[in-house]
Order: C-alpha cells, then structure tokens, then sequence
C-alpha cells in the first residue's frame, strides 16, 4: 500500500467570511480617516486663532503708540486745548512760515473727524499733537516731529518760534485711525497730515472707543457723542479701545452670525465660516495727566 504525501490542503475563506472583513477593514479605515480630518481641522483652527491673538496684539500695540501722543504740547508746552480733533469744520491748514508750504500736506485728511459709529458702527479717530522742531539740536530722541507713517514735518511748519510756523500752537501734526474695507477686506488704517495712509493691521472687522473724563475727581467713560455733548474733550485723560479681530479664512463647519458687545456698541457679524474674537485695552494719555481727577 502507497502512503500519501504532500502539502496538506488548505481551506480558504468563503465568501461570507471575506465579505465581513471587507466590511470591518472599511469601518476601521472610516475611523481613522474621520479622527484625521478632526485632527486637521483642529489645527487649522488652533493656527488661525493664534493668528489672531498676534494680529490683535499688535494692533493694539501700534494703537497705543499713536494714541498715547495725543494732546502732546512740544517741548515748549504750547496750548492745546484737546488732544482730539472733533470740530464741525474741516481741519486748519495754514500756511508755513515763507508761504511756499502748508501745515498738511496729505488734503485727504482735512476732513476727517473724531466719530462715534460712522459706516457699519465703526468708530473714528484723530489724534492732534503739536509738531517740535526737526532741527532742534538732539531732536533724534524724545520729540514728535512726525505722524504715524513717518512724514516728517519740515522746520518752516513746526513750532519753532523763529524758523516755523508764525503762531507756534497752530503747528500740529494730525492721525486719522480708521477701518478701511476695499474688496471685502478690513484694514486698520492710519492717515497723516504728512506722510499718508497706510494699513497697520489686516482681518480688524470693527474698532470702537470709549474716552475716559475726568470728572469731579472721578473718571467716566462716554462715547463720542457724549464726550461732545457734554462739552468735555478737555478732560479726556485715557481712552478704552476694544477690536474684533476676524480670522483670516472661514475655517468653522458652518457658516454663522455671531454678535459681540464691543464696549458700548452691540457688533453683529457676517453670516461666514471665519472665527471672530474682541480685543481690548486701555491707553493713557501721558500729556493730558495735569488734567483735574
């Protein structure tokens, strides 16, 4: 009798069987893809918040700085009745000392105001200080002979009581802070009366400002308007600034309105996909101080 030999025969899987671990290999593949994008979509979130919390800082930053010289009197502590501009009537632009110049050499400034809630309740700023001399001898330190995109004030239109303007406090250098939102974008933006308008910060959706007066030995905050009405920019001695900063793409699941009480102002969004924050601060105006508190 022949023995049989060999490799054992093997069974392979039925159909059955390779169906069901189809089945388990797909559902854990959806598993793992699913945690993917949930991870992926997670940072993408992480990445534009933290975007965002450095856009906001510097912003503020860059309004603090602007702001803070405010009602700056020169080094000869000329008058300076407030450190806002806020009349009715365009801004003054007197003519240089020899006529062949003007104080502001930016017009589109010259009609700019201090405004509570313009176009989509977004407020309106501009700072005045008085303009020192640029050739004052170690000027290249501690005196404001510029507005805030660097446009140096020539010496003809400063405060130089022999070489600039014929009455010296009227020689003053003007900010304008404002949104701009050319093609869907929002740019904080800040004009001078000497060197132009330039962005400081890109994604700022709405700014708004409250000034701090100081008042029978207290400090209130109003708006603009209030600030008007009750005749009171003399006193103003800090200002509260609070920015909605959006993030750069829309990078929620669905798109969503959401509404922010921006200090005094309730601040209602776009319907989009983009994440929105507020950011706030406190600015002192360091030569407004001698005011009464």
């Amino acid at each position: 009798m022949r023995k049989q030999t060999g490799v054992p025969k093997i069974d392979g899987l039925s159909l059955i069987e390779l169906m069901v671990t189809m089945v388990v290999s797909l559902f854990l593949m959806s598993g793992v893809v699913t945690v993917y994008l949930g991870v992926k979509s997670n940072d993408k979130v992480r990445s534009e918040i933290s975007e965002m919390d450095e856009n906001g800082r510097n912003a503020l930053m860059l309004l603090r700085d602007i702001i803070s010289h405010a009602g700056y009197r020169s080094i000869n502590n000329l008058a300076l009745d407030t450190p806002f501009y806020v009349d009715s009537a365009n801004i003054p632009n007197p003519k240089c000392r020899g006529g062949a110049a003007k104080l502001v050499s930016y017009p589109p400034i010259l009609s700019k105001k201090t405004r509570n809630s313009v176009a989509g309740k977004r407020d309106t700023l501009v700072t005045v200080h008085i303009a020192d001399s640029p050739t004052v001898a170690g000027s290249s330190g501690g005196l404001l002979v510029a507005d805030c995109q660097a446009g140096v004030i020539p010496a003809e239109c400063s405060s130089d009581p022999v070489a600039g303007l014929h009455t010296s406090s009227d020689s003053r250098i003007y900010n304008y802070l404002y949104i701009n939102t050319p093609s869907k974008r929002r740019v904080l933006t800040c004009m001078g009366s000497r060197g132009g308008s330039q962005p400081l910060a890109e994604n700022i959706e709405n700014m708004q400002f409250l000034y701090g007066v100081s008042s029978g030995g207290s400090l209130v905050y109003r708006n603009a308007d209030s600030v008007t009405a009750n005749a009171e920019w003399d006193s103003v001695v800090t200002v509260r600034v609070a920015l909605l900063v959006r993030s750069e793409n829309g990078v929620l699941n669905k798109a969503e309105s959401k509404s922010f009480l921006l200090l005094d102002e309730k601040i209602t969004t776009p319907k989009d996909k983009r994440i929105y924050k507020a950011y706030t601060t406190t600015i002192v105006l360091p030569n407004r101080l001698d005011r009464e508190l």
